[in-house]
């Protein structure tokens, strides 16, 4: 992951690199940006000096945090317990807490490692050496949030109801705030998927759940190592055998691998999978149809062999997409 320019846009995501999360392949056929209720940040407190965030939605609503200052910022859990530490050090994860594995997934009912407990003793580990990390809070989950009949009739945006996310910096208490909002759907959604074989090897099936950065998907039953690079071609993520494993050496040396899942499933949010801008080309808008707007290939081995993983993005138009459902 490379330090990220704060923009309100799609290039944050792409920028801050692929956020790993563990999510299974089970999500909406139209991704978390055919719904129209969103969670969006309310601007920061003075107090949170030097703290830049953000809510991406990716497979679901993550936030996404850069800390340029001299401090620490805590990211703290419902009960009150720090689960993720941001600063100049890079990103530190406390193991034995729940919260640092529900924040990994958009799904619900995660199973959790032997020994990870609320009242666990703390057990951190460095998990990255840049201050920016992105995460799936389950206070931003949208499933629950109700639009009132009348809202939906007038099309108009509102905002609905709060979240709020405790965090400290340098010792103070503060929070990451926002609101779940009503927002009419655009006029159409770009959607990524896969070209490539499914199956690229035997043992080795990959999938992609859309959404505004989509989701890669690997399950690897070969007992052979999968390695994704990112994008400067650096080892980044390693699924099997024993589990997933984020290198966290971003030098030219030897990955440092350190375990951030059990079992032969990962998912992570991939940039390199999306459109390079907020809307697709005026042309394509005109039309009407779905058009084909970009290609993308990502590179994965297998065993230290490359695998073609490959995919487009196609751009829908809005009427595409109520006939298929996707409207809260």
């Amino acid at each position: 992951m490379s330090l990220f320019s704060f923009n309100p846009s799609r290039a944050l995501a792409r920028s801050l690199g692929a956020v790993l999360v563990t999510v299974p392949a089970l999500l909406l056929a139209h991704g978390p940006e055919a719904k129209a209720v969103k969670a969006r940040m309310d601007s920061l407190p003075a107090t949170l000096k030097g703290i830049n965030a953000q809510v991406q939605t990716t497979v679901a609503p993550q936030i996404v945090v850069a800390n340029d200052s001299a401090h620490t910022l805590d990211i703290l859990d419902a009960q009150g317990r720090s689960f993720l530490r941001i600063n100049q050090q890079g990103v530190q994860a406390d193991l034995a807490s729940p919260a640092w594995y529900r924040s990994q997934t958009a799904a619900r009912g995660v199973p959790l490692p032997k020994g990870v407990a609320q009242d666990a003793e703390p057990r951190w580990a460095l998990v990255h050496k840049k201050p920016h990390w992105g995460w799936f809070d389950p206070r931003l989950r949208t499933d629950d949030i109700k639009v009132p009949h009348q809202v939906e009739h007038d099309g108009k945006p509102a905002r609905l109801a709060e979240w709020s996310v405790p965090v400290r910096f340098d010792g103070e208490a503060s929070a990451l705030a926002g609101a779940f909002r009503y927002e009419p759907l655009p006029p159409g959604s770009f959607h990524s998927r896969l070209t490539s074989d499914a199956t690229p090897v035997a043992g080795v099936t990959v999938g992609l759940s859309p959404g505004t950065v989509p989701a890669v998907h690997i399950h690897n039953q070969s007992g052979k190592p999968v390695v994704v690079a990112d994008a400067q071609g650096m080892p980044h993520l390693r699924i099997g055998p024993g589990g997933s494993f984020m290198n966290t050496n971003r030098s030219n040396g030897e990955p440092r691998w350190v375990k951030v899942a059990g079992g032969s499933r990962y998912t992570w949010t991939e940039p390199r999978a999306t459109f390079g801008a907020l809307r697709a080309p005026a042309d394509v808008i005109e039309a009407g149809q779905r058009a084909r707007v970009a290609s993308w290939s990502l590179p994965i081995t297998v065993d230290g062999k490359p695998v073609a993983v490959k995919g487009v993005v196609d751009w829908l138009p809005g009427e595409q997409i109520a006939a298929s459902g996707g409207h809260h």
